[in-house]
């Protein structure tokens, strides 16, 4: 096996039978994911704000219900896809795919691309039914590090290193927007959401098991990505797991304080 690895956008003038917008350099990707964000931030930050600053919040409950289902059915799609691929080629890939082989790695690459500016849109819902609260900081990083991440991987540097962490993440997916379409349903349903104190738990968990992918993975291919790709990668996923685990420990807190309240209020009616 050939173990040298060519980059194939280290020399955009030297590549054939590639689409040019898939044969970025790193220069040109940063350009268009910087205008992508920016627009993204405007947006959710200035623009929609402003625009809902003297109107009543929208409820959306049948945009969210379709919107919730398709993403679904989107990511069981995706879940499929790499499943397929991890099936044929193992959960630690030692290919470099090139040419036509690299074109169909690229042709699985663009869904998860789409899916991850799609999620873009869970914010601007937010924001339309002025649910502030939820435009967090963990919000607004998860969303545009995403973003950034599919960026790199589909114009810079395609491969198939994260066949892996698009499936895990996906499924993940499958669970989140599941929940989000049953709670739009309306509290009538929420005793089908019981589950929802296990998605953070859920989410960690995939951390874990990405970031020791990643790890194996860059370790035992012979076609590692670029080093400052891969520790962006873990840098971005571990930044993911310190700030979920601090959401998670906020909502413990949150939960054992309400219950305790709950506690005094009924000792209070006994004592009366």
């Amino acid at each position: 096996m050939d173990t040298s690895y060519d980059r194939i956008f280290e020399n955009f003038g030297n590549v054939q039978n590639v689409n040019p917008t898939e044969a970025w350099t790193l220069a040109d990707t940063g350009f268009g994911l910087f205008f992508v964000l920016v627009a993204y931030l405007v947006i959710v930050l200035v623009f929609l704000p402003d625009f809902m600053a003297t109107r009543q919040p929208y409820k959306l409950n049948t945009v969210l219900l379709v919107y919730n289902a398709l993403q679904v059915a989107y990511s069981v799609y995706l879940v499929f896809i790499y499943a397929r691929y991890m099936l044929k080629h193992g959960i630690i890939t030692t290919r470099c795919p090139k040419g036509d082989d690299l074109q169909q790695v690229i042709n699985e690459i663009k869904p998860y691309f789409i899916a991850k500016h799609i999620d873009l849109l869970d914010t601007v819902f937010f924001v339309l039914r002025k649910k502030d609260n939820q435009v967090t900081f963990l919000h607004l990083y998860h969303h545009t590090t995403m973003v950034s991440w599919t960026w790199l991987h589909l114009m810079y540097h395609p491969t198939d290193n994260f066949v892996v962490v698009g499936l895990i993440n996906s499924f993940v997916h499958v669970l989140m927007y599941a929940y989000y379409g049953i709670a739009a349903l309306g509290p009538d349903y929420a005793k089908y959401i019981w589950w929802k104190k296990h998605l953070t738990t859920v989410q960690l968990i995939q951390f874990i098991m990405v970031v020791s992918n990643l790890h194996f993975q860059q370790k035992w291919s012979p076609c590692p990505i670029p080093g400052f790709f891969h520790y962006f990668c873990l840098f971005l996923i571990c930044s993911f797991f310190a700030l979920f685990m601090r959401f998670y420990f906020q909502s413990y807190k949150t939960q054992m304080k309400m219950r305790a309240e709950k506690i005094r209020e009924e000792k209070k009616l006994l004592a009366d």
